[in-house]
């Protein structure tokens, strides 16, 4: 098995089990697991000067469970509640999303 294949494998048999890293949500009608990674936007809030204050989370999600890789503005809906998209990334089957609950930002 080379490096890649060990990766994806480690994506659905380690980090997105939801008895180790994941949490079970509901994105857009469908059960998912995802990482709910507040570390990473506190980061993120040092150059985007909102983060959290703002009501925004960073999640990762596995590539397979969205049909594609969402755009900023687009909505989507985690566990009942509108959460708009602020950026989103892909990097080796998986998608890291900062989502906020206002649309418009300064």
């Amino acid at each position: 098995m080379g490096f890649k294949e060990a990766v994806a494998a480690d994506i659905d048999n380690v980090f997105f089990q939801t008895g180790e890293f994941a949490e079970s949500v509901i994105i857009d009608g469908k059960t998912v697991p995802i990482i709910l990674d507040n570390h990473t936007l506190k980061g993120m809030a040092e150059l985007y000067a909102k983060g959290l204050a703002e009501g925004e989370q960073f999640i990762f999600i596995k590539e397979k469970d969205m049909n594609r890789l969402p755009q900023s503005g687009e909505q989507l809906t985690k566990d009942g509640k509108k959460w708009f998209i602020k950026d989103a990334v892909s990097d080796m089957g998986v998608f890291g999303i900062r989502i906020g609950r206002k649309q418009i930002y300064d």
